[in-house]
């Protein structure tokens, strides 16, 4: 398989401060690649390395070819920022004529570029839509389009579905895919885990500038939690404190929202932790909601966040 991005011992620094530590990772064509980690964790000085805007030590190729410091990287990479880039007062055609003149395209290739971005986001029947009237998700999809007019071998995906809902984000993780089969190698940066892990064919895993994990989501799940299970409950508002603790064998912490609580168990305990949800679900009129589930890339990010390191199957070191 051809790889379509490469860096090798990528390391950035601001003074005294590193914010990439001898990074090597790669991206094979036709390979969606989630970019993860804690904020601070170096992801926005990974993508501007590989798109030449700050210097950085180390290797970086795009199918092979050696990028060095201050070439011009437009025609290989595509890039969609995470704030929305276009002239709300032009067209959607009008926008795509704009940058394709900016990216050098020829007044000949112009058309039939424009024409086939469109096609490639579903977004034909708006090309004389105003950009000030189009919803955010079409809006996203545009500022796709004109990161792929000139057919570039890699695109970064920024948070591509930030403020978007939920019809539009499915919208663009198919777009997602689908850019990949059509031959590009894509390196998508979100904080949305779940899409992650279902979208993405690789991870990789920043924290403080270093790489922890790079694989299949699967793959670095199972090496993280094993048989571990996720008991989730979910509550209609928020419990009186220490009420779970109090009453569980198991060792509860708040999730996202107040009213979403995880733990913890080893598979050998479900038994015991279908019995507890089952008693506290049937004595407490507000329990909404109970499940056990394999732990995903949610809990790990968590865990990372708390305490700096991937887990490797002990609860007890996750919550606890």
């Amino acid at each position: 398989m051809i790889q379509c991005l490469s860096v090798e011992n990528l390391s950035v620094k601001y003074d005294s401060a590193t914010a990439l530590d001898s990074v090597t990772a790669h991206i094979d064509t036709g390979q969606v690649v989630g970019l993860i980690g804690p904020n601070g964790a170096g992801k926005t000085s990974f993508i501007k390395a590989i798109c030449g805007r700050i210097k950085a030590e180390g290797t970086i190729k795009i199918e092979g070819k050696v990028l060095k410091h201050g070439m011009n990287r437009q025609a290989l990479i595509g890039l969609v920022p995470q704030e929305i880039g276009l002239y709300p007062h032009l067209t959607c055609y009008e926008n795509l004529s704009v940058f394709a003149s900016i990216m050098g395209l020829s007044k000949s290739e112009k058309p039939r570029a424009m024409q086939s971005a469109l096609q490639a986001v579903s977004l034909t029947d708006k090309k004389n839509a105003r950009v000030s009237t189009l919803s955010g998700g079409i809006k996203r999809r545009l500022n796709v389009a004109i990161a792929i007019m000139h057919k570039p071998k890699l695109i970064i995906l920024d948070e591509p579905t930030a403020g978007t809902d939920m019809p539009a984000r499915d919208s663009i993780h198919r777009l997602t895919r689908n850019l990949a089969q059509s031959g590009m190698g894509v390196l998508l940066v979100t904080h949305e885990l779940e899409q992650v892990e279902a979208l993405c064919d690789r991870i990789l895993i920043l924290a403080k500038g270093r790489l922890l994990s790079d694989g299949p989501p699967a793959q670095i799940l199972e090496n993280c939690f094993g048989n571990m299970r996720e008991l989730v409950i979910r509550f209609s508002k928020p419990p009186q404190a220490n009420l779970l603790n109090e009453r569980s064998p198991f060792r509860f912490t708040q999730g996202e929202l107040p009213t979403i609580w995880h733990a913890l168990t080893n598979e050998s305990q479900s038994g015991a932790a279908i019995d507890f949800l089952n008693r506290l679900q049937s004595e407490n009129s507000h329990v909404q909601e109970i499940a056990i589930r394999r732990p995903g890339l949610p809990v790990l990010m968590q865990t990372l966040e708390t305490t700096g390191q991937l887990p490797y199957n002990k609860p007890e070191k996750i919550f606890g």
